[in-house]
């Protein structure tokens, strides 16, 4: 009995404190917010604690509907990134609390930082997209180049080149987009990429047989195949069967 007591006690201190608490916070709304908020802003106290209440205390009434959405996770972008944070749940709820969860809070810097192409790049290439701090006009330049990177086998070793020269790798790979892909080529480069990011050493295009057997590589012979087979069958059914509609023409 006693114990159940001293249970009832504090359950009901903790509850007043989630109370006084509650109503710190929506006083901060502003008196025509506290009837309407503070019943739901109490019920985030009890659930996620002071944490709750100092993230809403930093974004305004706007984070009540957001932790109610996101719970914890959006709790944890609210307290850290503030309105960046309540813009990007926003905008990139779902996907931003799924980030946090995959990749932890560096991937949901990235997002808030480059709005939309943070997110994007994440999502094509996970961790690598983490490895260095990018301006967004370059985190825009490796989205446009991510079917090539990808294609490429090498995203590993690009975006480690990336980590260690940054925007200027990036705008090297732009504005070599034409040949940079080419697989000797990219070899060379991925091998020793200062002295082409310093303008020491010239990219250089393999001769045109290179060239052919790179592309032959890279081609799916599977689908050109079938292709051919249909253009073939195709072929020999409009010349097979042209004479013999032609000769039931002429008959009388």
């Amino acid at each position: 009995m006693n114990i159940l007591l001293v249970v009832l006690s504090l359950a009901c201190a903790q509850s007043a404190a989630a109370r006084r608490a509650a109503r710190e916070v929506v006083e901060v709304f502003g008196r025509e917010a506290v009837e309407a908020a503070e019943p739901r802003v109490l019920r985030l106290i009890e659930a996620y604690g002071d944490d709750a209440a100092a993230a809403l205390r930093k974004v305004g009434p706007s984070g009540v509907q957001a932790i109610e959405r996101f719970g914890a996770p959006g709790m944890k972008i609210l307290s850290r990134w503030g309105d960046d944070g309540l813009r990007l749940l926003a905008v990139e709820g779902d996907s931003a609390v799924a980030a946090l969860g995959r990749y932890g809070e560096e991937a949901v810097e990235m997002m808030v930082r480059h709005p939309g192409v943070g997110r994007d790049l994440l999502t094509r290439f996970g961790e690598q997209a983490l490895r260095s701090r990018l301006t967004t006009e370059s985190v825009v330049t490796l989205n446009r180049l991510a079917d090539d990177i990808a294609r490429s086998g090498r995203s590993a070793e690009i975006f480690g080149v990336i980590e260690k020269f940054g925007d200027r790798a990036c705008e090297f790979l732009w504005r070599n987009k034409g040949t940079i892909f080419l697989t000797g080529v990219l070899v060379a480069f991925l091998h020793d990429p200062q002295p082409y990011l310093d303008g020491v050493k010239q990219l250089v295009v393999q001769p045109a047989t290179e060239v052919a057997r790179d592309a032959a590589g890279r081609t799916n012979w599977t689908a050109v195949a079938i292709v051919t087979v249909l253009i073939v069958s195709a072929y020999a059914g409009i010349r097979w069967g042209w004479p013999s509609r032609r000769a039931r023409a002429l008959t009388p």
